[in-house]
């Protein structure tokens, strides 16, 4: 190709070769960057398929022991995947186990890993309502990080998960007027300001693990801020001492 530049009779011919091995350096490059995003896809691939094939082995095991009879073992198994910290893996690894489930067992399977991922939320320590107002108050009104009705969003988010408050927005809110809050009222807890907020998706997941939280493009600026809000009611709760019952 070089050499039919050169004999287009153009005034630089030289200058025409040199912008096309450029332009033909950057498509290597592009080539370059594919082949390594291409193997750590095939990397993750075949992570995923090794923990698929440990999960349907042992659930063969169990359907083959007399049609679930072997109710320590299933039991075993839900607790590991409810005890599971993070939120995605639990969820993946449910899944999982649902494609290879009757359809008159799956309701059962996710009603007990539900239930048993609130009974192990329940058995940890956790904050006391005084201690959730004392670094509440300390994060709203004006030039604070809650300086809006609709970041009590972001309270709701890690409240729900780490202080066992309802997950129900409603609830949530009456929850927190009973605190009795020393703030302004312009910056009150409202339940119209983050019904829909608290229906994002990232909101599923534990904000104690946010850096494996996969959020789409547009929530990202909506989950950026919660999690700023997030970071911040951990650290104030940190210094009102050890959780207490």
């Amino acid at each position: 190709m070089i050499e039919a530049i050169l004999k287009q009779g153009n005034e630089d011919p030289l200058q025409e070769a040199m912008a096309f091995m450029a332009q033909l350096m950057k498509h290597f490059g592009t080539i370059q960057q594919a082949l390594e995003e291409n193997v750590q896809l095939k990397q993750r691939v075949a992570a995923l398929e090794s923990e698929n094939a440990a999960l349907t082995e042992t659930l063969e095991q169990w359907k083959h022991n007399d049609e679930w009879s072997n109710r320590v073992t299933y039991d075993n198994v839900v607790d590991q995947i409810a005890s599971l910290e993070d939120a995605s893996k639990r969820d993946d690894a449910r899944r999982m186990f649902e494609a290879l489930l009757k359809k008159s067992q799956v309701a059962q399977f996710r009603r007990d890993i539900k239930k048993r991922v609130k009974e192990l939320n329940e058995e940890g320590d956790t904050y006391s309502d005084a201690q959730v107002a004392e670094a509440l108050e300390s994060l709203v009104g004006k030039g604070q990080v809650i300086d809006a009705k609709w970041k009590w969003a972001a309270v709701y988010w890690y409240l729900r998960w780490t202080c066992n408050y309802p997950v129900d927005v409603k609830e949530f809110c009456v929850r927190i007027k009973r605190l009795e809050l020393a703030i302004p009222d312009d910056c009150d807890c409202s339940y119209e300001s983050i019904r829909k907020i608290c229906t994002l998706s990232f909101m599923n997941y534990d904000p104690r693990w946010m850096d494996v939280v996969r959020v789409s493009k547009n929530d990202q600026s909506m989950f950026s801020q919660c999690r700023e809000i997030v970071l911040k009611l951990a650290e104030e709760l940190g210094k009102t001492g050890l959780p207490k019952e």
